[in-house]
């Protein structure tokens, strides 16, 4: 009985156990079907992301292309091609072009449509994926400097070479300027040829004063001026002088000889020159081919002056020289104030330091020499004496002058016969017909010494009195220094320097390397093509493309 009471009330517990069982079933496949839909919804999202990458990868990359200026096809269609090829031409939807002088934006937009594969369960069947780029180009407030070495060595295939690239490169980047960018070029050689008008806005000393000299038009810098990126208007700088101080004579005759006599131009530190001079701003295309079409190579190498002048040319203490060239027309109205001040946002400042060289040893006059009265008289047939009020060996008695072509003293100057008396030469006028070696072996070693031993000591006395020089061919510390200082210092204050090196020994390709802003903005040529892509490298870096959106 007692058992039979007991089947009978465990029956209802039963059945609730049996109900319980399918309650949780039901809730478990439940949980399932809810995880199924999550991780296929995840699925759809994945994909619908993919898609999204590829169109909006592929409109920025097309936009990009299509807003160059340098480009001439039409923009919009250069958009539909770009895109065709990366097979979304169908999900294009919109292209919009804004073209403005000195800027172009493109704006383009596409619609991708991804069918989902789990989400079609919820009701969404198809996913539209949109995507936007906005690309655009603009000329901004650009200042750029060309330093150029048009050094001897360039003469040739070489400066054709430079002339092409450095062509190419401003048709580039004025193509589409809009008065907001100013190229100016510094031609440098052994010396920077300021040019007659330019020089005048320096305080330049010991100007040679001679017709034969009016297209030398260098200064030589004190090596204060590399402390500092600009140069004061109101520094002392002596003019270079025209003297060939750099030739020696190959022998030393105990008799008069006219050999190497004569002045080697092409060893003249600074020569003359109307068209290796500096070219201030501008912006106009054909002048500014002209101009580099009639650079002509001459002469050594010093890169340290042509970085220095390039720098000095962007800095804002340049600006009162540019003021004064647009009161008179010389500098375009546009360029007005400039340079920018090195803080201004929206300007740009550039060098783009080239050679082919290496710095060599600069030469040049020591400055008691550069101007002013020598104690040297010219005869009208050409031959010179020269006076020595004291330090007279015995044999010349009170006889002042020395006669070297006659091997004798005498007590007047010569003056093309026994009867007349020479005129007297300035510095200038002497260094115009006579080299330094020879003046300091014929008209004072040989005057004063008497020996073999005392006429070559004096012979590299006066030859260092009358010159100096700053290193050697292969050895140049002092420029080599003067040159990374102020790169050093105009990089400082944010001008980008891009330099090349076209074909150039390795102690030149480290210096340019050295100048360089980094790295990426050094190029390494050894022939035309690589030259001219180096220079077009940097006009398409100068007017960067961007995404603004």
């Amino acid at each position: 009985m007692r058992k039979t009471v007991l089947s009978l009330l465990g029956r209802p517990f039963r059945r609730f156990r049996r109900s319980e069982d399918g309650s949780l079933l039901v809730f478990g496949l439940f949980l399932f079907a809810t995880f199924f839909l999550m991780s296929g919804m995840a699925v759809d999202l994945m994909r619908t992301e993919n898609r999204r990458a590829a169109l909006s990868q592929s409109l920025d990359r097309c936009a990009l292309n299509a807003a160059a200026l340098r480009q001439t096809l039409d923009p919009a269609t250069v958009v539909r091609d770009c895109v065709e090829r990366d097979g979304m031409l169908p999900f294009l939807t919109e292209v919009k072009v804004t073209s403005l002088a000195g800027q172009r934006s493109i704006e383009v937009k596409g619609k991708i449509p991804v069918e989902t594969m789990f989400m079609g369960a919820s009701g969404i069947d198809v996913i539209d994926v949109a995507a936007r780029s906005v690309a655009e180009q603009r000329a901004t407030n650009i200042e750029i400097v060309l330093a150029l070495d048009v050094s001897g060595s360039m003469a040739g295939t070489k400066l054709d070479s430079l002339k092409t690239s450095a062509r190419n490169f401003v048709s580039t980047v004025l193509g589409n300027n809009t008065d907001r960018i100013s190229i100016a070029v510094v031609p440098y050689n052994g010396q920077v040829n300021l040019g007659p008008n330019l020089r005048t806005k320096f305080n330049v000393t010991n100007i040679p004063g001679l017709t034969a000299t009016q297209n030398v038009n260098c200064v030589d810098m004190p090596s204060s001026v590399y402390s500092n990126t600009g140069i004061a208007r109101t520094l002392p700088m002596p003019a270079t002088g025209w003297a060939d101080a750099f030739t020696t004579l190959g022998s030393f005759p105990t008799s008069y000889s006219t050999d190497g006599r004569a002045p080697t131009a092409t060893n003249v530190w600074c020569p003359p020159s109307t068209a290796n001079i500096v070219r201030l701003q501008d912006d106009n295309i054909t002048a500014l081919h002209t101009y580099i079409n009639n650079l002509t190579a001459i002469g050594a190498t010093s890169i340290n002056a042509g970085m220095k002048w390039a720098g000095a040319m962007l800095d804002p203490q340049f600006r009162s020289v540019v003021n004064e060239y647009v009161d008179v027309g010389t500098i375009p109205v546009e360029f007005r104030d400039r340079p920018f001040d090195y803080s201004k946002r929206d300007a740009l400042k550039i060098v783009v330091l080239m050679t082919d060289g290496e710095n060599f040893g600069d030469v040049r006059l020591n400055d008691n020499f550069r101007t002013g009265p020598s104690p040297i008289f010219r005869g009208t047939d050409g031959n010179h004496s020269i006076q020595f009020t004291s330090g007279r060996p015995a044999a010349a008695g009170t006889n002042q002058f020395w006669v070297p072509h006659r091997n004798e003293w005498r007590a007047t100057s010569w003056g093309g016969t026994t009867s007349t008396t020479g005129t007297p030469q300035s510095w200038q006028q002497v260094w115009q017909e006579l080299n330094v070696s020879w003046t300091a072996w014929h008209l004072y070693a040989r005057a004063l010494g008497t020996s073999s031993s005392t006429r070559t000591s004096l012979y590299n006395t006066w030859f260092n009195n009358f010159r100096s020089q700053r290193g050697t061919n292969v050895s140049t510390p002092e420029m080599d220094a003067e040159l990374l200082q102020i790169c050093n210092l105009t990089k400082q204050q944010g001008v980008l320097v891009y330099g090349i090196a076209f074909s150039a020994p390795t102690r030149g390709i480290n210096a340019v390397r050295g100048c360089s802003s980094s790295e990426g903005h050094f190029f390494n040529s050894t022939n035309t093509t690589q030259l001219n892509a180096a220079f077009q490298a940097i006009a398409t870096n100068i007017t960067q493309l961007r995404l603004v959106n």
